[in-house]
């Protein structure tokens, strides 16, 4: 499958990683262009499949599935930046409402009462939004995932949506990725 990763740091860099190893053609984009030109080099010198970089826009047109692996603040704006790119598309949304403050973490609220994806999906609009690779930290996703690919025990990973064919089409991703899919159900009941 064709994956663009916006986002090459600490999530996305990994992720794209464990994808590229299961012989995924990924396309990683950050801000930082030399960022998501090293995820691709570390990617490619330990996958089958094909690891490029470029940028965001790039990497939103390339993706049959889109995984935003930014922070939940620099969210809006990163979706403002790909301006609509992304509609039609399957979106992973990996983020956890936590921000930074005075070089703490802290938990941001969400607004309106809505679960941090349906929240998401607010501001994507017209994407098919999968939340998911949201359960575990980035150094452990990385190294559980390489266990699970491995023949080693898979950790579980809950993935919760709204459109049963998006769903669908992420659990193999999630499994390729050395991990067991979990069904949460709807963004309504995600974490």
């Amino acid at each position: 499958m064709r994956v663009g990763i916006v986002g090459s740091g600490r999530l996305g860099s990994p992720l794209g990683r464990l994808l590229a190893v299961a012989g995924h053609d990924v396309f990683f984009s950050d801000a930082d262009p030399a960022r998501a030109a090293a995820a691709a080099s570390a990617a490619a010198s330990v996958a089958d499949g094909q690891a490029r970089s470029g940028e965001p826009g790039q990497a939103a047109r390339f993706g049959g599935v889109v995984v935003l692996a930014v922070g939940w603040e620099e969210f809006p704006a990163v979706v403002a930046e790909l301006d609509g790119m992304l509609a039609g598309k399957i979106v992973v949304d990996p983020s956890n409402p936590i921000g930074e403050r005075d070089g703490a973490a802290v938990v941001v609220a969400v607004p309106g009462g809505l679960t941090s994806p349906q929240y998401q999906q607010h501001v994507l609009g017209d994407v098919r939004l999968v939340r998911t690779f949201n359960t575990k930290y980035p150094n452990e996703l990385l190294e559980l995932g390489i266990a699970g690919q491995r023949g080693g025990a898979r950790a579980d990973m809950p993935y919760w949506g709204d459109d049963d064919e998006a769903k669908k089409a992420v659990v193999p991703l999630i499994e390729d990725a050395g991990f067991t899919a979990i069904d949460g159900g709807g963004l309504s009941e995600a974490l």
